[in-house]
Formats: C-alpha cells, sequence, structure tokens
C-alpha cells in the first residue's frame, strides 16, 4: 500500500469515528435553522400578504432555487457538505433581517440571493452528510438491508426536523399571543408595504388576536377565500393578517438567533464527512501524479477539474431527468412542494389566519410538525414490513378524503375548532410525502449529491407554482388541484418503481450468471 492510500485510508477512518456526533449535530442544528425558516416562510402569505409581497418574495426565491441543480452539485464536490450547509444558512439569514423592514427593495434582493445560494445549498448538503453517514457502515450489506438503513436514519432525521419546527412553532405562539405594543408601550406604528405608489399607505387598526368573527365574516374564509378581492385593497379583512410592530421586531429576532445558533453547531460539532476529505485527496494527489516537480503547472490540472466539476453534475442531471424513470418520479418532488406550500401558505392563511387568527399558525403548524414527526417515525420503523407501495396507495387515499373534508367545510364560530383537527391531520400528508421523496431518491438516483438536488429544485418548482397563483385563483380552485396532483404521482411512481425493479431483478441475474 502506498503511502498516500495510507494516507487517505487513515482520514477516513479518523473521520468515522465522529459519524454519530456528526449525524445528531447536523440533525438537530439543521433542526433549528428549518425551524426559524420555515416558520418565517409560513407567515408570509398572512403577515406580508399587502401588496402580495410575502407570496411574491417567496415566489422569487424559489424561481431563483432553479439555479441550484447547477450550483449545488458543484458547490458540494469542490467545497463538501459541511461548508455547503454553513454557507446556506448564513445567506438564509439574510432574508430574515430584511423582513424587520419589510419593502420590495429589501425583500426581493434578499430572497432572490436566498434562493440562488441557500434554498438548494442547504437541503441537499444535510440530505448528503445523511446518506453517507447511514451508508457508512454498509459496505457488506446489499439491497434490503441497505434500504432499511436508509429509511432508519432519514426517519430519525426528518423526525428531529419536524420536532425543531415544532420548538419554532411553539415561540411563535407565545410571542405572537403575547408581545404587543401595549408590552413595550410603544405606539403603534402603520405597517407600510406598498409596492406602487399610488396605492395609500393605511394605518393598522389594534385587532383581537384570537376572535375574528367580530372583525370579518369568516364563512368567506376556508375554501372561499379569494386573495385577489382583499390584497391589493385596503380591506378590514387585512386587520386579521397583519400584526403590531413589536410582535414582529421579537419574532423575527428570534428567528435570527435560531439561525445563528444553527451556524455556530454545525461550525464547531459537525466533522466533514469521509467522501469530501477522499475527493479532495484524490484531486491532489491527480495534481502530484501529473506534475510531481513543475509546480507552477499544478493550476491547470485544478482548473480542469473545477470545470469537469461544474458541468458534470448538469450533464448527469438531464441524464436522470430526461430518462423513463426521471420522468416518472418527478412529479413525486413536484407534489411535495405543492403539499407544502399549500399548508404554509394556503391552509395557514385562509383557514387558520382567516379563521382563528394570525397567532394561532404557530400552534395549527406545531400540530402538523409533531404528527410529521410521529408519522415519520413509523414509516422509518415499518416501511421495511409493507413496502414503499403501500405508503403511496395510503398517501393518495388520505389526502383526497382530507382535501374533500376542507373543501366542503364552511367555518362557523361554533366549527372553528376543525382548524386544529385539519392542522393535525396535514401532519400525516406532511410526513408521507416527505418521507417518500428522499426514499425515492435513494432508491431512484445513483448519484446522491445530484439526486438530492433534483429532489429538491423540483420540489422548489412546486412551491414556487403555489406562491405563483397565490393571488390568482380562490382556493377551492388550488384545492381541485392538489387532489389532480395526487392522484397522477401515485400512477406515476407506481409505474416508476415497476421499471426499476424489474431493471434490478435483470442486472441480479446478470451478475450472478
Amino acid at each position: 500500500m502506498s503511502i498516500t492510500e495510507m494516507k487517505n485510508k487513515k482520514t477516513t477512518s479518523a473521520t468515522l469515528r465522529h459519524q454519530k456526533r456528526t449525524f445528531y449535530a447536523c440533525s438537530f442544528g439543521f433542526a433549528t435553522y428549518v425551524g426559524s425558516t420555515v416558520s418565517l416562510a409560513t407567515l408570509q402569505s398572512s403577515i406580508n400578504i399587502k401588496n402580495d409581497l410575502g407570496p411574491k418574495s417567496l415566489l422569487i426565491c424559489f424561481l431563483c432555487g432553479l439555479a441550484g441543480i447547477i450550483t449545488a452539485p458543484y458547490t458540494l464536490k469542490r467545497f463538501g457538505a459541511k461548508a455547503t450547509l454553513i454557507t446556506g444558512e448564513v445567506i438564509a439569514s439574510f432574508f430574515t433581517i430584511a423582513n424587520f423592514y419589510p419593502r420590495w427593495f429589501t425583500m426581493y434582493p434578499t430572497a432572490a440571493l436566498t434562493g440562488l445560494m441557500s434554498s438548494s445549498l442547504t437541503w441537499s448538503a444535510s440530505a448528503v452528510i445523511v446518506h453517507n453517514v447511514a451508508t457508512a457502515d454498509l459496505k457488506n450489506k446489499i439491497g434490503k438491508q441497505a434500504d432499511i438503513a436508509n429509511q432508519k436514519y432519514f426517519g430519525i432525521y426528518l423526525g428531529i426536523v419536524a420536532f425543531g419546527q415544532i420548538f419554532s412553532n411553539g415561540i411563535t405562539v407565545l410571542i405572537l399571543e403575547f408581545v404587543n405594543d401595549d408590552l413595550f408601550k410603544f405606539n403603534h406604528k402603520s405597517v407600510d408595504i406598498n409596492i406602487d405608489s399610488n396605492l395609500t399607505p393605511t394605518t393598522q387598526a389594534p385587532q383581537n388576536k384570537t376572535n375574528n368573527s367580530s372583525v370579518i365574516d369568516i364563512s368567506q374564509c376556508a375554501a372561499k377565500d379569494c386573495p385577489a378581492e382583499y390584497a391589493y385593497s385596503n380591506s378590514t379583512k387585512l386587520d386579521v393578517f397583519i400584526p403590531d410592530d413589536s410582535s414582529r421586531y421579537v419574532l423575527f429576532g428570534w428567528y435570527l438567533l435560531m439561525q445563528l445558533g444553527a451556524v455556530l453547531m454545525h461550525s464547531i460539532a459537525m466533522d466533514s464527512i469521509p467522501v469530501d476529505t477522499y475527493r479532495k485527496n484524490m484531486i491532489t494527489n491527480k495534481n502530484e501524479e501529473q506534475s510531481p516537480t513543475r509546480k507552477p503547472l499544478l493550476n491547470k490540472p485544478g482548473e480542469e477539474n473545477d470545470c469537469s466539476a461544474l458541468f458534470a453534475p448538469i450533464k448527469i442531471s438531464i441524464v436522470h431527468l430526461t430518462s423513463l424513470q426521471g420522468i416518472l418520479s418527478a412529479p413525486v418532488y413536484l407534489l411535495y412542494g405543492l403539499s407544502i406550500s399549500f399548508i404554509w401558505s394556503e391552509f395557514s392563511r385562509a383557514y387558520v389566519s382567516c379563521v382563528v387568527g394570525l397567532s394561532q399558525v404557530g400552534l395549527t403548524s406545531a400540530l402538523v410538525d409533531l404528527l410529521s414527526l410521529t408519522i415519520s417515525m413509523i414509516i422509518s420503523r415499518c416501511a421495511s414490513n409493507f413496502g414503499m407501495f403501500y405508503i403511496f396507495l395510503f398517501g393518495m387515499c388520505y389526502d383526497i378524503a382530507l382535501y374533500v373534508a376542507i373543501l366542503f367545510w364552511v367555518p362557523t364560530p361554533p366549527t372553528s375548532y376543525l382548524v386544529y383537527i385539519f392542522a393535525s391531520l396535514f401532519g400525516v400528508t406532511h410526513a408521507v410525502r416527505r418521507n417518500t421523496q428522499y426514499l425515492t431518491t435513494s432508491a431512484l438516483c445513483p448519484d446522491k449529491d445530484v439526486g438530492f438536488t433534483i429532489q429538491n429544485v423540483l420540489g422548489g418548482i412546486g412551491l414556487m407554482m403555489t406562491y405563483a397563483w397565490t393571488t390568482a385563483f380562490c382556493v377551492y380552485v388550488k384545492i381541485y388541484i392538489m387532489m389532480g396532483s395526487v392522484v397522477v404521482t401515485t400512477v406515476l411512481w407506481i409505474i416508476a418503481n415497476t421499471i426499476h425493479r424489474k431493471m434490478k431483478l435483470t442486472n441480479d441475474s446478470k451478475n450472478y450468471s
């Protein structure tokens, strides 16, 4: 064995000693980061609905996130998952800071930067770290054993992430419920987020945070909610969506603290995963072999490697997306984006903020995350017993029943408690859609760096679609779209899984013979 090979083996082994610490540091730190960013995104369709500023900001964020299909795989291979994850978290904090002064010239640029450099980077990097930890000790295990290990680690990882969201949502409830201008003895300020100079700024009146029936007709909420009727006007309905200034400042300050805490945890407690060290050593060794004595020429091969690393993931992404399996499995990722954005945006605004008040968004989101955590754990432990086919089939039947229920429900003060039940039920949808997209990537995509990036980019497109039509359609139209998407996605995935299993059996028989 050469000295170089011994060095690579020693480095890899040293890193593997901390794989558990790396896994839990990644999971808990990322849970803190996701809790703050998701809570902030959930409030955008309510707290910044005036002139559609919040939904448009998220639309720009996810639109720019499409560039992640180019930047994320290259960044992951060039700088490693740890550096990529930390960089993405730092950049995401800029959008949180912009919410302290919500204007188009603060929100739109930071949303674009977050989408371009953060959305794809953070999720892809964390997924790559979890996948590498899950497969680190599975060199002698193949087939079903490896799939079970992936399901176990991703189930724990997603459960911890859900717990972070529950914690963040709990703090959100406390801040919106108990922090107000009277507590700090501030004069109430107007929340002027007009982007059209022809609109006249309005001063927000104090509101009852938990009872909207005395302010608006809540029977016009839920499926009958149409944002186009009030987003660009001075409707009194806006009073139930926009909190006072002190609540905003304390809330955004807490989110920023959580994001910076995640950066600190990942910087101190998490090691680089072995594959990153191995790739860097391989590039260095290749340069040394090509020019062992002429050091000035070492930069040239490095530049060629960088160029190849930039365009190779693009080629792999195109090949996978244009393959039959890629085409058939793509709707799985799109449906995940559509599902969580429906929960974040439409359900949070039309069912929660509109019916029971903005301060309850955190509570309902916590219910979603709590059920998501429970179901994720169940899937991680039991998926090997009944397989992904039955998970998809259950998800289709369950989601259609839930969407039909919220479509025909007409809210009244005595039945407003159903909002909390619906929120809990959406937790099951959230868990099923989130787990199935990760398991689909692990099973069907050979290059995990590219696969997780494609997963997040296509999920971002689903998110983008929801925020693009936030004010264009009424909620009942979006519910019909969701039901159709669930059915089509399930059918296409069944076809893709059948093809994958046949190909796997063919390859195994060839290898055996």
